[in-house]
Order: C-alpha cells, then structure tokens, then sequence
C-alpha cells in the first residue's frame, strides 16, 4: 500500500511510533501513579492489618496466661477449704452417717435448690425435714460458713474457665482464618494484578489515543472522497443535460430543413425569404457549434 509523505508523519511522528502527546503522556503517567499508590495502599493496609491481629493474639495469649493463675490461686483456695470442713468434721466428732451431718447435707442442697437455674429441687418430705430440723449446731454453721466461701471460688473457677475458653477459641478462629486467607500472599498477588493492570491501560490509552487519530483522519479522505463523487455526478448531469439540448437542436434543425425545402419550393424567386431562411439556418448551425464547444469543455474537464 503507498503511503503518501503526510501519512508518513501521522504514523512515524507524533503517534504510534515516535514522540507522544503531552497530554496522553500526562494521563499514561497519571494513570500508572494512581495504580501504583493503590498497590502500596493494599500491601500497607494488610500489613497494618497483620500488625493488628499479632498485637490481638499476643493480648489474648497474656490473659489465658493471666486466667490460668487466678484459677490456680481459686482452685488452691477451694482445696484449703475442703480442708477446713474435714478438720471440722473431726474435731467436733460428727461421723458421716449422724443425723447432725445428714441435716448439713439438706442444709447444703436447699442452698444450692435456691440458686438460679441451679436445676436442684427438694421434696415435700425434705421441705418439711428443713422445717422442723432447729437451731444448727456449731459444727453446722461452721460447715455452711465454709461451703458458701468454696461456693464462690467455684464459680470464680468457672467464670475463669469460660473467659479463658473463650480467648483460645479466638486465638484457634484467628490462626485458622490466617491459614486460609494467606493475607501478606493475597496482598502481595493484589499488588501484582494492579500493576499489570496498569500497563494494559496504559497500553490501553495509547492504543485509543492513535485509533482516534486514525478514525478522525480516515474520516477526512472519506468527506474529500464524497465531495469528489457530487462534483462528478453533477458534472455528469451536466454533460446529459447538454446533450438533450444537442439533440433537441439537431431535431430542430431536421425540421428547419423540411421547412425550407418547403419554403424553397414555394418562394424560390424572392430573395427577402431567401435571405432570412439562410439566416435562421446560419443561427441555428452557430448555436449547435457553441454547444458542441461546451460538450467538448465538459467532457475534457470530467476526465481530468
């Protein structure tokens, strides 16, 4: 295909090959730094993020750590009570199946009937026992003074357990969610991907930028083209009309000839008629020969 010296320079100067606009070079460059800045964005928002999560496990850890010796301290406290009621038990010589223990025992399950959701009930018969059972014997208040202290470290031993499984089932949710989402590698393949993304669009613009160029110069040659083509049509239609016009005066000119045959035959001594039929026909031949001069014209400028 022949490229002409202006097509040249649209292709190997300012566009596709050679030097490019400022303005496209300023959006490319633009472009590419908005891409960049978000790839640093993500990779340090993840680290951040990862910094985060290490400083919340790390805490969660300090207080399993901190849970597990409070529960010691209580559980030590719980053994020395235990302890105590034995010593008690001993000392004021009450034996395990006395009636003096036995009501300690009832004493102790209507405590624990009166809890919450303790699921403990008494019967009538213990209900009635309860009633008529007295004043508590020394060894009994003692007793009960003791279960309800190691009643408290118990439930401190189980607000304790429940906190402390709770922390480590955070610690376990967070290692394994670590495990699935590789969030420094996830960062790391986001960064890739917008920096590749980045040079296709920049690409992207370039490519755009020459197809507008080349669409906008395509579109002139095809407007020069069209006007070319209405001028030859009606050049054409010129040429046509000129040539109806011809034939119209050759016709005229046949009938002219009939006429003055006629008039000939008719008048062929007077001179006056003579001379007007020579003039008419002179003018009729003149104006035939201006119109084949302006055929000529026309036909000659069409095929150049």
């Amino acid at each position: 295909m022949k490229i002409s010296e202006q097509n040249k320079t649209f292709f190997m100067g300012n566009t596709l090959f050679g030097k490019q606009d400022g303005s496209i070079q300023d959006k490319v460059a633009l472009r590419k730094q908005l891409y960049q800045k978000e790839a640093m964005r993500v990779v340090t928002s993840a680290n951040k993020g990862e910094q985060r999560i290490d400083e919340n496990v790390a805490d969660l850890k300090e207080r399993v750590k901190n849970l597990q010796k409070d529960m010691k301290n209580e559980q030590e406290s719980l053994k020395e009570i235990h302890a105590q009621m034995e010593q008690a038990k001993a000392e004021f010589g009450v034996e395990d199946d006395s009636q003096e223990q036995k009501d300690l025992e009832l004493l102790q399950k209507a405590y624990e009937a009166r809890k919450p959701a303790s699921g403990v009930e008494l019967t009538k018969e213990e209900e009635e026992q309860l009633l008529h059972m007295g004043e508590l014997t020394d060894y009994q208040k003692m007793s009960m003074d003791l279960y309800k202290s190691a009643d408290n470290h118990k439930e401190n031993i189980a607000k304790y357990q429940r906190e402390m499984q709770a922390n480590i089932s955070v610690v376990r949710t967070i290692a394994i969610e670590r495990l699935k989402s590789q969030g420094m590698l996830e960062a790391q393949k986001v960064k890739e991907e917008l920096l590749e993304a980045a040079s296709k669009d920049a690409m992207g613009m370039l490519v755009d930028d020459a197809k507008a160029q080349v669409d906008e110069k395509a579109e002139e040659v095809q407007e020069e083209a069209k006007e070319r083509e209405e001028k030859a049509k009606e050049q054409e239609e010129r040429i046509e009309a000129a040539k109806d016009r011809k034939a119209a005066m050759e016709e005229l000119v046949e009938n002219s000839k009939e006429n003055i045959e006629n008039l000939t035959e008719q008048a062929v001594e007077s001179e006056d008629i003579t001379r007007d039929i020579d003039g008419e026909v002179q003018k009729i031949l003149d104006e035939l020969k201006l119109l084949e001069e302006d055929l000529k014209g026309l036909e000659i400028n069409t095929a150049i």
